[in-house]
């Protein structure tokens, strides 16, 4: 992000209520180092996450939106690493 800031909500829709959604704190890592800067596409990234109940929703293929105060971006988890989600 702009701000230099790699700790970012990330919002997955709800598994118990229709409709609503979760927000999850995590910190963002961009592979190779650079920063998130946004409507950049196709970045890889690792994710730390700062709540166990990221277990239930970071699974492969969920997707999610990037929350910074607003959307952001979007993006998809495509694998779990030790327990860290890759996106």
């Amino acid at each position: 992000m702009p701000s230099g800031t790699r700790s970012l909500m990330l919002v997955f829709p709800s598994l118990e209520h229709l409709g609503e959604e979760v927000k999850i704190g995590a910190v963002i890592d961009v592979i190779g180092g650079s920063a998130l800067v946004p409507g950049s596409g196709d970045v890889p990234v690792t994710i730390a996450f700062w709540a166990d109940e990221a277990a239930v929703y970071v699974t492969p293929a969920a997707a999610f939106t990037l929350w910074y105060g607003r959307a952001v971006g979007t993006g998809v988890v495509t694998r779990i690493v030790d327990g860290m989600g890759s996106a």
